[in-house]
């Protein structure tokens, strides 16, 4: 008893497995995670140090290279980069996938904790699993009103974004535009020396003073008493108060010579909300986090924030989120999906004509569909675009096998009489093989996808599972139910009546064009099947065609450069620049901005310790404005050309990989020693972008002109004068820039720095730094100008050091448009190689997303010809033969000729999607082959029918369930060709392909493989004319 006599035996069997898929599915489904693609973000931890008031070169010397070469040989590293621009130091250390970021940010500790004798104003180093703001964050809010910004930096600090950060799903919180609190000492020099006091005992005092100390514990009676002492300092009145003279001299206050503020440090940046002051949040959700859910989590407690702070003047606004866009890109699917079934059904109404048989067919599609989510729950995949695109375009390949099964049976019961039920279980029979080797085979070109790594495998992955899982359960579907419903539901025809033998007659029409196409196709296979001349003709010129139009496809680039409608602008200003006249020209730039179509926010960040400053621009959708993200950003990019800036680019945030790793930028990093000739390199470099064609946007990271005033310390003479080196640097970072305490004071558990500064009037230009007077730190009485022990001179230096594995790097970045990444760099790097010349020492490497293209480029040499072979081993399996199963495959070079032509006249980008349309045709293209020869070599083999004349009724048989699947399959994924929207740049490529090569394959299939099938066949014969082994011995 084979499968489908027992399913036509036991319709209640066959019924609740049905059933049982539906509801298994169902609940998977409620367990599957939603979010936009799935993760393709590279492990990495970030190593964040702050150093005061350090230039980076000092950053880069006491910091950088001390901490990079003590984490040298963590496990499981890649590479590294490091930033040490002024007073901070960045170390962002990248790891191979799968890596456990808990476990190596332990070790990553445990070699920084070997590092001793930092410098004392060097901050413990923090590690975060947050990258340097580069990857998209799930949401954004502010918080605005008429509250001053330092109070509103503390319940930054204190309480929201602790709060966001504990919420379910959340990564990270982090925040810009804060500003904080300082306890300010300006001191008199005059008042200082007429007390005969200096600078350190201002600092002396206030530390000796401002403290809080255990003093251990005792024991009374049954009781222990804490012994601790008070002197925290906690208020201006405190400060005042502060006893700075000496013992055994008349009393002097802190007062007495300074003037004591409680106010705010100077600001190094500050943040614009739609031109007003605030701050500004950025939420980063957790790796496999339900970002739906995390977005409704933030948002209620945004809510809740706003019900407390808005009493106190506070106002928040929600400024972006990730959720609209990923309910849009999963709308586009969804509707895609349904408007698939539809078209589906139709063509099945269209040749079937039976409403019955239309049903028999369309039960796969529900239990393929919500069957599929068992298998992504069990192997943990999302609900997201790529998932939810290989369910749509698996939607006509899912009534594929019904559809064969049933007209078979329909052609045993209706053509030749055979009784119902015998029709279904034997008409099941016949194709079952033919129909189980076309699954298997669309199956297998999918193992090798499967079996990629990196971001190109994460991306592949879904699809290829899905569309997999899906046939696969259709075509058990196929085998069960079909023959069940079929046995019972088909019955003779009858006449149609009322409306619907209106439809019927319309659609009888579309049967005599179909009749005059099949017999035109009839008629040309006749015809060249009548020589071996016409043979080779027709081989010639399908391979003739096939070159032409592999020459006409477009160079390949890397994935989608569509995004989302966030756009980061880099502005950056001349070096030097400062924070004020960099805010000024933001403003001005805001102003522009904010008049352009489709503009919805606008938040902007000067900051003076940054090459490049950051503007955000949120863009309403595109169906809404009208206005497209690229437009808007080209529009920003042509307002600013009359300001003074080195540079500006706006960067849309992708969808893909991050700012720095988008597939529309030609990425180059450079090494060397020396910073005056990276610069060198680095502006031949640019110039060779200016006159390149398809780049719009350069930019580089290199910034090495910052105006500095550089302090040379003669020692000799200090020392004549009671000076050592250290004190002098002192007395020139207390009259600039204010000297710090070593404590700090408290407010409200919150902790602010106490800066002792000179008067800010005095230093007004370079000459005014040489007139420093410095004190003799052992005898007051003693001073001198600063110009009389040092040199001062103006210079200039970087505005940040960067470093890649440990070595200073430059980079250089290219942002494309209409013309292929790989076509671009090619240019670029042959250019690069032939007209500059690299000093020993340097040299560049390609990075980003012309690595992974090259990572592509070689995983496709790989998986497209195994996906042949395992298509070919399995033809192998059920011909029996190794010459025959070749005519078969010669359908792939039909599906590539009309993917190639229908690419190259829809202009669509050529893709790592695109690509993978094309390995789902080897699959999809072969089957109606193998059905076409199946059947031919069943007629030679059991009915001893002529072989030309097996072929020419094979294909006048199979004419009908070929074009009726073909059209099925091409219609099936139309909606996701054709749509715009949220997401829809990342399958219309591949539903293009498929549709172009399908459609072509399809119609030539029925010509072109017989024919190239004699010609083996022939060869065969010819060349291997061998006796069959007779098995008789062996019995039946």
């Amino acid at each position: 008893m084979n499968i489908a006599e027992a399913s036509v035996r036991y319709p209640i069997t066959v019924i609740v497995r049905a059933l049982l898929v539906i509801v298994f599915g169902y609940v998977c489904l409620t367990f599957l995670t939603v979010e936009l693609k799935p993760d393709t973000e590279q492990p990495q931890l970030v190593v964040s140090t702050g150093f005061p008031g350090a230039a980076p070169e000092e950053v880069e010397g006491e910091v950088t290279n001390r901490f990079e070469e003590a984490i040298s040989g963590v496990s499981n590293m890649l590479y590294n980069f490091s930033f040490s621009p002024y007073g901070n130091s960045f170390i962002a250390v990248f790891y191979r996938p799968g890596t456990n970021l808990d476990i190596a940010a332990s070790e990553l500790q445990r070699n920084l904790d070997r590092v001793k004798d930092l410098p004392l104003t060097v901050q413990k180093p923090q590690i975060s699993k947050a990258s340097d703001r580069v990857s998209l964050p799930v949401s954004q809010f502010s918080i605005m009103g008429d509250v001053d910004i330092v109070t509103m930096s503390t319940w930054a600090e204190k309480d929201i974004a602790p709060r966001i950060k504990r919420i379910a799903g959340v990564g990270d919180c982090q925040y810009d535009g804060n500003l904080n609190r300082e306890m300010s000492i300006k001191f008199d020099p005059e008042r200082l020396k007429a007390r005969k006091l200096t600078i350190a005992d201002i600092k002396n005092s206030v530390d000796r003073t401002n403290f809080n100390q255990s003093g251990g514990y005792f024991v009374q009676g049954d009781r222990e008493w804490t012994v601790r002492t008070i002197g925290e300092l906690t208020s201006e009145k405190a400060f005042r108060r502060v006893i700075i003279s000496k013992p055994g001299e008349p009393i002097v206050y802190l007062t007495d010579v300074a003037t004591i503020e409680d106010s705010y440090e100077k600001p190094d940046t500050f943040c614009r909300i739609n031109g007003k002051p605030g701050i500004v949040f950025n939420v980063f959700n957790q790796v496999g986090s339900n970002i739906l859910q995390t977005i409704g989590l933030v948002d209620r407690e945004i809510q809740n924030l706003s019900k407390e702070y808005g009493p106190l003047g506070a106002r928040f606004q929600k400024i972006y989120d990730q959720s609209d866009y990923i309910r849009d890109a999963v709308k586009i699917v969804k509707d895609s999906l349904i408007e698939a079934i539809i078209l589906v059904l139709l063509v099945l109404f269209v040749f079937l004509k039976n409403w019955r048989s239309i049903f028999i067919v369309a039960t796969s599609i529900p239990v393929s569909i919500i069957g599929a989510f068992i298998g992504m729950y069990l192997v943990g995949y999302s609900i997201n675009v790529l998932s939810l695109a290989g369910l749509a375009l698996s939607i006509g390949m899912i009534v594929d096998d019904a559809i064969v099964v049933l007209e078979n049976i329909y052609r045993l019961h209706y053509e030749e009489g055979m009784g119902i039920v015998k029709a279904c279980v034997e008409g099941t029979r016949e194709v079952g093989m033919a129909a189980f080797m076309c699954t298997l085979t669309t199956a297998a070109v999918f193992v090798p996808v499967l079996m990629l790594r990196g971001e190109v495998g994460t991306l592949f992955g879904p699809v290829a599972f899905i569309i997999s899982v899906t046939i696969f359960l259709s075509l058990f579907d196929a085998f069960t139910v079909v023959p069940m419903l079929a046995s019972r539901w088909m019955q003779k025809e009858r006449k149609p009546t009322g409306i619907f033998a209106v439809v019927i007659s319309a659609l009888d029409k579309l049967d005599y064009i179909g009749a005059w196409v099949s017999e035109r196709l009839i008629k040309s296979l006749e015809y060249f099947l009548g020589s071996l001349r016409r043979k080779l003709s027709l081989i010639v010129a399908v391979l003739a065609t096939f070159a032409i139009s592999c020459w006409m496809l477009p160079g390949m680039g890397y994935l989608p450069t569509g995004g989302t409608n966030l756009i980061r602008v880099q502005v950056e200003p001349f070096e030097g620049t400062s924070l004020e006249e960099r805010s000024h020209l933001m403003q001005i730039l805001e102003d522009r901005w904010r008049d352009i179509k489709g503009v919805q926010h606008i938040v902007s960040t000067p900051n003076r310790n940054i090459p490049r400053n950051r503007i955000y621009i949120i863009c309403e959708p595109q169906e809404r404005s009208g206005v497209s993200v690229t437009t808007i950003a080209k529009q920003a990019h042509a307002a600013s050309l009359d300001l003074p800036l080195k540079a500006l680019n706006p960067i849309q945030f992708p969808l893909f990989g991050n700012i720095y790793t988008r597939s529309n930028v030609v990425d180059v990093r450079l090494q060397g020693k020396s910073y005056d000739v990276l610069e060198n390199i680095v502006n031949q470099i640019m110039e060779i972008g200016k006159d390149t064609k398809g780049i719009i946007f350069r930019y580089t990271e290199l910034a090495l002109q910052k105006p500095q005033v550089e302090v040379r310390i003669d020692h000799e003479r200090a020392m004549h004068f009671g000076f050592r080196g250290r004190d002098v640097a002192d007395a020139v970072e207390a009259a600039i820039g204010g000297q710090k305490t070593t404590t700090q004071y408290d407010v409200e558990g919150r902790y602010f720095y106490i800066r002792a500064i000179g008067p800010e009037q005095d230093i007004k230009s370079v000459m005014d730094v040489g007139k420093i007077i410095l004190t003799s730190p052992t005898n007051p009485n003693i001073q001198a100008p600063l110009n009389a022990v040092a040199s001062v001179e103006t210079t200039f230096g970087p505005l940040q050091i960067n470093h890649f594995n440990s070595k200073r790097s430059a980079r250089v970045q290219f942002t494309i448009q209409d013309r292929p990444l790989g076509e671009v760099f090619r240019e670029v790097v042959t250019r690069i190689r032939t007209q500059i010349p690299f000093p020993v020492g340097y040299d560049f490497m390609p990075f980003g997303a012309v690595n992974e293209l090259q990572k592509l480029v070689d995983a496709m040499k790989f998986v497209f010809p195994i996906s042949i072979v395992v298509v070919y081993l399995l033809l192998v399996m059920q011909f029996q033969s190794f010459v025959s199963p070749l005519s078969i495959l010669l359908s792939v070079p039909l599906s590539i000729i009309g993917a190639n032509f229908l690419a190259t006249v829809a202009n669509i980008p050529f893709n790592a999607f695109t690509t993978l349309g094309y390995i789902m045709m080897v699959g999809l293209v072969v089957k109606n082959a193998i059905l076409l020869i199946t059947y031919a070599v069943q007629l030679m083999e059991e009915k001893a029918m002529n072989r030309d004349h097996a072929l020419i009724l094979a294909s006048r048989r199979r004419m009908r369930p070929i074009f009726m699947t073909a059209i099925a399959m091409v219609l099936g994924m139309a909606p996701l060709a054709l749509k715009k929207g949220a997401g829809a740049e990342i399958y219309n490529g591949l539903a293009m392909a498929v549709i172009g090569g399908l459609s072509v394959a399809t119609l030539f299939t029925l010509v072109f493989i017989p024919v190239v099938y004699t010609i083996f066949d022939d060869l065969k014969n010819k060349i291997w004319n061998s006796k069959p082994i007779d098995l008789s011995e062996i019995g039946s």
